[in-house]
């Protein structure tokens, strides 16, 4: 007999959506993974404007802060 689906079970649009945009995040051979995105702009320096090169810098900053708290979600996930 199969189990019939709960709410909690079903998956979200949303939650799909988000999946595919932090899968698309970290994938690191991806093109358009953040790290790529990144050389490319760096390599074609002009593509951005001494703003938008600011703008980056203050948004890097704040994945800098998170990465204690990934390092130790790493490290909680390796213990389980």
């Amino acid at each position: 007999m199969a189990k019939i689906n709960t709410k909690e079970d079903i998956i979200s649009q949303d939650d799909i959506d988000s999946l595919l945009r932090i899968s698309e995040f970290i994938e690191p051979d991806d093109e358009n993974s953040l790290v790529e995105e990144l050389k490319h702009a760096i390599l074609d320096s002009a593509k951005l404007e001494l703003e938008q090169w600011q703008t980056l810098r203050d948004h890097l900053g704040e994945i800098e802060e998170l990465i204690p708290h990934i390092d130790l979600i790493i490290k909680l996930k390796k213990e389980k």
